[in-house]
């Protein structure tokens, strides 16, 4: 026989759903168990140790013996009753040994005790079904595969259980049978699955999910048992569909989750103090400050007479520092309120070239009125800050709440003029710089993004990453002269999450910092349009790479890279920032360093790897060479630091490198010979079309791998209507060839949204100042970004799926 299945415990073999009694009882308990069909009762006393067997032999030996005819169960003892023997046994003892001991008696028990390594009774070892077993695994010449499973459940520290189909458990640890089997029903599936009813004391929350998953687990079951001193415990089961050889068997583990449920209900008890304490602080100390405001501006107006000099900067003073402090106990509301979920927006169409502006005229107010910046800069007395708007003309409107988005932009913008004033322009007596500030409003593959940017202090590498952490502060020395809890950019990152988008940024010392609000496009399109964004890359974010690492030196060069291959760069610096970038702006890329704060990299991978929603996302880490190697992980690929550009681009999803000759379709007479010179002079081939449905007969012949169109030509917007119904031009990259700037591509590219268009910017050969090589290299990294423009089909897919939804 297979010395595996000889050496394996007897525990396999033991039958642990057994009739019990426990001494002192009477008779009438045990015989009920045998009219319930139980032809043996197992007796234990106080100690749970076992005493013998009852069973219908020991009643007629009982009958035999005494006189009396009559046989009144409740009234005689079982301890008075002659038990069938019960040897006991370890139940570690492997099955070889147990064979070897009972082959040196004559007469053997039939039934064995199994018992754990205090004496304690685990289960039931009937002699008969263990050899009828081995006798099966013998003629089968292999282990089963359930026996080679049940010693490794055996060996865990958690409650395991295996179960089939039909609800019978095949096998337990003794984890499980301590802690839940006595107090769950018999029946495995009654605690594995839902139930309709529940009879026992159990209560069971379930929280059921109707959306469709590639993998369809078992829903895991709490159940909560109370003890007699009145504490109570809970335990998580979660239930595993086995696969393989295994098909047809369930595998349960359970999980004690007492404590963060205890703890879970402690955090929401403070969660509601605070609300409340806060609540309480909002109206109490706002009240009064309504008072000292509105008394300090009368005083200022010269409403109860004249002041002096002296006297009208005192009031100004006690007037701006109520309207700080008013502001300061605002964003600790909003704070608290975005943290515990109630902070509502109201969400409208608005102009966000309006919300800028009028964002911008506020920064600029509060400055104005803020004398400390007078009194501890040198500015002249009518001195205004200057803050540069940069907007792309195709960004009109926004579904966002105006409101909030004012406010979102009002604290950036403060913390930039905070922040742009170097040490040495702390002192009075050097003459101050003003600061240079700035709003770019762009288009980022379907998001708008709103960059507040600076040129000062930056932001020192280590203190990065605690950016958004609550109450956190660059400089202590500009803490003191500038009021704030360093709340505000937390709260804008609520609000910016709470619109659906997220926010972002990078800094450098004695550079700047550029802090990228990110909000998606407005929701209100009509059907037709969300059909034909399917064929689009820009919605689906195919180029938008979320970068995630800690070092300044290589967040400048990954960033600078991928924006010369045309990519957007989203940043993290810790591993919950990751994920829920990653969750919220569906990269298409994720690159990952293995040392970040709070979760390692490889923490982050596995979260992202399990998560149906990040799942399907590529992820590559980033490590050094010196690093440990890890052999089993779920990265689509690792790039080894100091990473090179070649090495990069092999990642990077939609990314295909042009060629360098490629064939080019234009129209006769549309295109300047001077620019048709300038493409032969690359080494492209051009080939020439009378119209476009003759350019479309030649697509079939030589296959054209880019469209040319002369962007200054007034009859574009109709070569691009009819380009739009032919066979085989719509599907191919084209390229709109201008002598300036084409600020017309965004919407465009909106009008046309089946195909997939493209500008060529500031193409003056005209210009006596634009160098030759400059617009040579203009010309070829516009048809190389052309030609990588791929839409995948993957994108395709979960575009058509969302929409589904």
């Amino acid at each position: 026989m297979d010395s595996l299945i000889l050496n394996q415990s007897l525990e396999i073999y033991g039958q642990s759903l057994v009739a019990i009694c426990r001494l002192p009882t009477h008779t009438a308990e045990a015989l009920s168990f045998l009219q319930k069909g139980w032809s043996n009762v197992v007796v234990l006393d106080q100690n749970d140790l076992p005493q013998g067997l009852f069973n219908a032999r020991c009643l007629l030996n009982w009958q035999s013996q005494t006189d009396n005819c009559a046989f009144v169960a409740p009234s005689i003892a079982l301890e008075d009753i002659d038990l069938e023997p019960l040897p006991a046994i370890s139940i570690s003892m492997t099955t070889s040994d147990f064979l070897q001991r009972i082959s040196q008696y004559r007469h053997s028990a039939e039934i064995w005790a199994l018992v754990d390594d205090n004496g304690k009774f685990t289960a039931l070892l009937e002699v008969s079904k263990l050899l009828r077993s081995l006798m099966q695994s013998e003629q089968s010449q292999s282990p089963t595969i359930i026996s080679l499973l049940l010693p490794l459940i055996y060996q865990l520290p958690l409650p395991v259980m295996v179960s089939d189909r039909d609800g019978a458990i095949v096998g337990m640890n003794s984890a499980w049978r301590n802690s839940l089997h006595e107090s769950l029903p018999n029946n495995a599936e009654t605690y594995i699955f839902p139930i309709a009813e529940t009879t026992s004391k159990i209560s069971t929350n379930q929280h059921v999910d109707n959306s469709p998953q590639v993998l369809a687990p078992n829903v895991p079951v709490t159940h909560q048992f109370c003890t007699t001193d009145g504490s109570s415990f809970t335990w998580q089961v979660i239930s595993v569909a086995l696969q393989g050889s295994l098909k047809g068997m369930d595998l349960a583990i359970a999980y004690d989750i007492s404590a963060q449920k205890n703890l879970a209900q402690e955090l929401a008890g403070l969660s509601r103090v605070k609300d409340e304490f806060l609540t309480c602080i909002n109206h109490e100390l706002k009240t009064p400050l309504t008072s000292v405001i509105g008394i300090a501006s009368l005083l200022s107006n010269n409403t109860f007479g004249e002041l002096n000099e002296r006297q009208s900067r005192y009031v100004k003073m006690i007037h701006q520092s109520g309207r700080q402090l008013v502001s300061i106990i605002d964003n600790i509301f909003d704070l608290a309120k975005a943290e515990s979920g109630q902070l509502e927006l109201y969400a409208e169409t608005v102009l966000v070239k309006d919300i800028c502006q009028k964002s911008i005229q506020q920064v600029k107010k509060l400055v104005q009125q803020d004398s400390t910046i007078f009194r501890n800069y040198n500015f002249e007395e009518d001195w205004e800050l200057d803050i540069h708007l940069d907007m792309d003309p195709t960004v009109q409107t926004i579904y966002a709440d105006e409101t909030r988005l004012q406010q979102m932009l009002v604290n950036l913008l403060s913390n930039a003029f905070k922040f742009s004033f170097f040490p040495s322009e702390l002192v009075d007596d050097v003459p101050s710089i003003t600061p240079k500030i700035g709003v770019t409003v762009r288009w980022w593959e379907g998001w708008l993004a709103i960059t507040v940017w600076d040129q000062g202090i930056g932001i020192p590498e280590d203190k990065q990453s605690l950016v958004f952490q609550k109450f956190q502060q660059v400089e202590n020395v500009l803490t003191r002269r500038f009021e704030g809890t360093g709340s505000s950019l937390l709260l804008t990152r609520h609000l910016a999450r709470l619109h659906g988008g997220d926010i972002t940024f990078v800094s450098q010392v004695d550079v700047g910092s550029q802090f990228t609000i990110l909000l998606p496009p407005e929701t209100s399109r009509k059907h037709i349009q969300l059909e034909q964004l399917e064929k689009r890359i820009d919605i689906s974010h195919g180029r938008l790479v979320l970068l995630v690492e800690t070092s300044s030196d290589a967040l400048d060069w990954l960033r600078n890279t991928l924006a010369d291959f045309n990519y957007q760069v989203v940043i993290a610096r810790s591993g919950t920032e990751a994920l829920e970038k990653a969750r919220r702006l569906q990269p298409c890329l994720i690159l990952l360093s293995s040392n970040i704060p709070m979760l390692s990299g490889w923490d982050v991978l596995v979260l992202l790897k399990g998560d149906p929603i990040t799942q399907h996302i590529r992820v590559v880490m980033m490590k050094h060479a010196n690093e440990p190697k890890i052999n089993s992980h779920q990265a689509d690929g690792i790039l080894i630091k100091p990473i090179k550009a070649e090495e990069l681009s092999a990642f990077l999803p939609n990314y295909v490198a042009a060629p360098k000759s490629l064939k080019l379709l234009y129209l006769n007479h549309n295109l300047d010979e001077s620019v048709i010179g300038l493409l032969q002079e690359i080494g492209h081939c051009l080939l020439e079309a009378e119209d476009l449905p003759q350019g479309d007969a030649l697509s079939k012949i030589w296959q054209p791998d880019l469209v040319l169109l002369n962007g200054d030509n007034q009859f574009l917007l109709q070569y691009l209507e009819e380009l739009s119904h032919l066979e085989l031009l719509p599907n191919l990259p084209i390229l709109i060839i201008t002598k300036s700037a084409l600020t017309e591509i965004n919407w465009l590219q909106n009008r046309f949204i089946n195909l997939n268009l493209h500008d060529c910017m500031s193409l003056d050969l005209d210009n006596a100042d634009t160098a030759r090589s400059e617009i040579l290299l203009s010309l070829h990294q516009s048809i190389t970004n052309a030609i990588c423009y791929v839409v995948p089909h993957s994108f395709v897919n979960t575009a058509s799926a969302n929409r589904d939804r």
